[in-house]
């Protein structure tokens, strides 16, 4: 089944910002196949012509799409339970789903958090929460896994509002759960 995010999850996304969940397994090339289908559907639901949509990655591995010429954010993530597809028409975006209960090496959280965030988020953050924010903001960076999480600090700016502090300056993240899945979106920050 399919969710538009939009719809469901409990903050207002950025204009020109979509997302859907999709709860199907995905494995192999029936993943391949239901994320064309997802980002389809995310372009016709913003009203464009799925012909002119055409899924496209920069040199770091990063996706972006081209619409009618133009460029769009595009962030694909997914976990064996949930595929997770957002599109931005007005800038990057970038997203990630795991499972709330999913088990995580006890050490993770030591390798993650950034120095300020040890004490300050110890009991604020459940460790798999913390990942997603900050994997979300590596993939709106284009970085992935090359950057450590430990260089981002996080803050809470409200209930599922974020801002991931980098060098380069700052990520506004939107995180929530949402059928038993922490999802978060990282957004620019104006």
């Amino acid at each position: 089944m399919q969710w538009v995010l939009n719809t469901y999850a409990p903050v207002t996304f950025p204009a020109g910002c979509f997302l859907i969940a999709d709860d199907a397994a995905t494995t192999g090339l029936q993943s391949r196949t239901q994320i064309f289908s997802v980002l389809n559907r995310l372009v016709k639901q913003q009203g464009f012509d799925t012909g002119c949509f055409e899924l496209k990655k920069y040199d770091s591995g990063k996706p972006f799409g081209l619409l009618g010429g133009k460029t769009i954010g595009v962030s694909i993530s997914h976990c064996r339970s949930m595929l997770l597809c957002a599109t931005h028409t007005d800038g990057e975006i970038g997203v990630d789903v795991e499972p709330c209960n999913r088990n995580l090496h006890p050490r993770l959280r030591e390798r993650i958090c950034h120095p300020e965030e040890v004490t300050a988020l110890s009991g604020d953050l459940c460790c798999i929460r913390m990942w997603t924010i900050k994997e979300a903001t590596l993939k709106y960076l284009g970085t992935g896994l090359r950057m450590a999480m430990n260089k981002i600090r996080l803050d809470i700016i409200g209930e599922n509002q974020f801002l991931a502090n980098i060098d380069q300056g700052s990520i506004l993240v939107y995180s929530f759960a949402f059928r038993d899945h922490w999802i978060a979106v990282a957004t620019q920050n104006n």
